[in-house]
């Protein structure tokens, strides 16, 4: 297998503020809200679902019984939307995961929703019969259960994937079925794109909900800090849109509070200009790597001179050779610009840079980050620091025996307690020294997060217990932080590590 351990930087890390417009907003779930009711105002009656009518008491229920009851009630009311179990449908769900750890859960049912209602009857339906949901944009999280749902309900939102310009082409707007490479392809003929991921086959939802880094974040932004509004399905099934000046508080907390608020129907995200860039992967020996971390580091130091280059350095061992890959993108059509020129004068065994569109981009990266293979992110964050980036990188190598016996093959399921050991060794060293120097930062890019680690927490306390104080406001009885539980949750990482 290939290790790899990632490097890189922006100018600048954008973070939740406590900062909010003071705009009282209606209540969304009512003391004496009824499920019933809720659905009966979608034009859904419990008593003609035949699934419902014998169904027990929830304290009786098992979860087979509620996840049963819940996909026959979807069937009934939405037929071939929703796949059972070794059907075709089913199939081409669990079979796209990027990751195999995501491929590998099996829901109860697959749901495919065509319109925001119907995912406010899939929400109200799983509260009715206490049956677990998830819900997925481009499903390329990289751990189990991140956005399918095993034994329960998995919303897929494939079929969800419009986008449409307002009048004045500023704001597109972005179903959650859509990709980055659906996203783009459709706003290039207007000369337009969105703040959104680097790589074509990385899902809106997750991505903007989490952060998200883009090629255009030092001029921009992250993808969080450019919409301008999102439209949300609350755990009451009652559908908003939230804004600066419209559910502000619910604004704020869905920029970068991931899936913890409700699931969110449409991405109203503000346009830019989107001109052909210039940019690939540039990789280099290891006696070239102290130059190379030099430049990496000049490059971040001139981001606010120059925010149109973008750029991350991979280190990495494979057929017996470590190398370095610097992967430089700048989002004008110029092969030399001044910021990448100590890069260029490093003598270099590869590159591939050229000239490229934005969807020319995604899908040369997408290359870069093949499906159907086993996988972990574990970041962390640091200051800037020439000594310790270099001391980074020599601990990496210095480990590499250690999983000796999975490289060079396609890890399996019993390898992963081996590999998630060995990274989980490998982050304490490193975050031991940062402390130590004095260069350590407790945030965690919720996008790279990995399965044992808190992301929400990484925002720190005053953030996380606005965060928790918004989800109770508008989630009352805590739906999408028990019956939804996969992803990065307010309380704790998805997995408590045991190592």
């Amino acid at each position: 297998m290939q290790i790899s351990s990632l490097i890189g930087g922006l100018s600048a890390i954008g973070g939740l503020s406590l900062a909010q417009a003071t705009v009282t907003s209606p209540v969304i779930e009512a003391d004496d809200f009824s499920i019933p009711g809720a659905l009966q105002d979608l034009g859904v009656d419990v008593s003609q679902i035949p699934a419902l009518k014998s169904f027990a008491a929830i304290e009786t229920r098992s979860t087979d019984k509620a996840c049963a009851a819940a996909c026959a009630s979807l069937s009934f009311l939405f037929g071939s939307k929703v796949s059972d179990q070794e059907t075709t449908g089913y199939n081409n769900f669990t079979s796209s995961f990027w990751s195999v750890q995501q491929e590998e859960v099996q829901p109860h049912c697959v749901f495919r929703p065509t319109k925001n209602t119907e995912v406010s009857t899939a929400v109200l339906l799983s509260r009715l019969t206490g049956c677990e949901f998830a819900a997925r944009s481009g499903g390329h999280a990289a751990f189990t259960g991140a956005s399918s749902a095993p034994g329960g309900i998995s919303i897929w939102f494939k079929d969800m994937s419009a986008v449409t310009l307002n009048p004045d082409k500023t704001v597109a707007s972005i179903e959650p079925g859509n990709n980055w490479l659906t996203t783009y392809a459709a706003l290039e003929p207007y000369g337009l794109a969105v703040i959104g991921g680097r790589a074509s086959s990385i899902g809106v939802g997750g991505f903007v909900l989490g952060g998200g880094i883009s090629y255009h974040s030092n001029l921009y932004g992250w993808s969080c800090d450019n919409v301008e509004s999102f439209e949300v399905v609350a755990a009451s099934g009652l559908i908003v849109t939230a804004s600066a000046n419209s559910y502000p508080d619910l604004y704020w907390a869905l920029r970068g509070g991931g899936n913890n608020f409700g699931l969110v129907t449409k991405y109203n995200m503000y346009t830019i200009p989107s001109p052909k860039m210039y940019g690939g992967a540039r990789t280099f020996l290891e006696t070239e790597f102290p130059q190379v971390i030099n430049a990496w580091i000049n490059v971040i130091n001139n981001a606010t001179v120059d925010g149109n280059a973008q750029q991350y350095v991979a280190f990495l061992q494979t057929q017996g050779m470590n190398l370095a890959s610097a992967e430089l993108t700048y989002v004008k059509n110029d092969p030399n610009p001044e910021i990448f020129k100590q890069y260029r004068n490093i003598s270099a065994i590869s590159d591939n840079s050229s000239a490229k569109t934005l969807v020319e981009y995604v899908k040369y990266l997408e290359t870069e980050n093949p499906y159907g293979l086993r996988e972990v992110y574990w970041p962390i964050s640091a200051a800037l620091d020439e000594k310790f980036a270099n001391w980074v990188v020599n601990l990496f190598y210095s480990m590499i025996p250690d999983v000796a016996n999975v490289a060079g093959v396609q890890p399996n399921e019993s390898d992963d307690k081996t590999v998630y050991a060995f990274v989980n060794k490998f982050m304490e060293k490193v975050i031991a020294e940062a402390k130590s120097v004095g260069v350590f930062n407790e945030y965690v890019y919720m996008n790279y997060a990995s399965i044992f680690q808190d992301a929400v927490a990484g925002y720190g306390a005053a953030n996380k217990a606005q965060l928790k104080k918004i989800a109770k406001k508008y989630d009352p009885r805590e739906v999408y932080q028990t019956l939804q539980p996969g992803y990065f949750k307010l309380d704790g990482p998805p997995v408590t590590p045991s190592f």
